[in-house]
């Protein structure tokens, strides 16, 4: 189980096996295809899934990805990419980011953390992220090592269905 004082540890292997193991799970739960989902394989653990936001009427598309560095005791790395470059880049990227301010999600577009680094935050204990901050919080919801990515991409959908406030605007500088 994931831990609030702790960074997690990469192991590109274990996350692998994780993507292999976890897909078909979620896959049949949701009783879709990937393909019905639109989501796709990036590579042998990236997957990327779009996601929609409606603000006022306006519908926004964006696309999560999803890098698997872990074994099952850690959430996957979560990040909004821009959907040509499949990136993010500080600073430059921020417009294909959704405002998001929930209390189990919160968009940071550039986070420092306590150790100078300087990346995108999707603020949620189902991502790899929160827990490489070394975020604080209340244990019970840390990620447990039973869950799978659904719990990722479902958290993230249910800010964007009831926080979202439109997309981070463009960088003028």
């Amino acid at each position: 189980m994931a831990s609030h004082s702790i960074r997690p540890n990469v192991d590109v292997a274990a996350g692998k096996q994780v993507l292999e193991q976890h897909l078909p799970r979620v896959l049949h739960f949701k009783q879709q295809t990937m393909e019905e989902l639109g989501w796709r394989l990036h590579s042998d653990r990236t997957l990327l899934v779009p996601m929609r936001g409606t603000d006022g009427g306006n519908v926004e598309e964006y696309l999560l990805r999803l890098d698997f560095l872990t074994g099952t005791a850690w959430p996957p790395s979560a990040r909004f990419v821009n959907p040509e470059t499949l990136d993010y880049q500080l600073n430059i990227d921020q417009h294909h980011l959704p405002k998001l301010t929930s209390q189990e999600v919160h968009m940071h577009p550039v986070y420092t953390s306590a150790d100078g680094r300087s990346l995108q935050l999707i603020c949620c204990s189902a991502v790899f992220q929160y827990y490489d901050v070394v975020h604080g919080g209340n244990d019970s919801i840390l990620w447990r090592d039973t869950d799978t990515f659904l719990r990722t991409i479902s958290a993230i959908e249910r800010a964007l269905a009831t926080h979202y406030a439109g997309r981070f605007e463009r960088h003028a500088g």
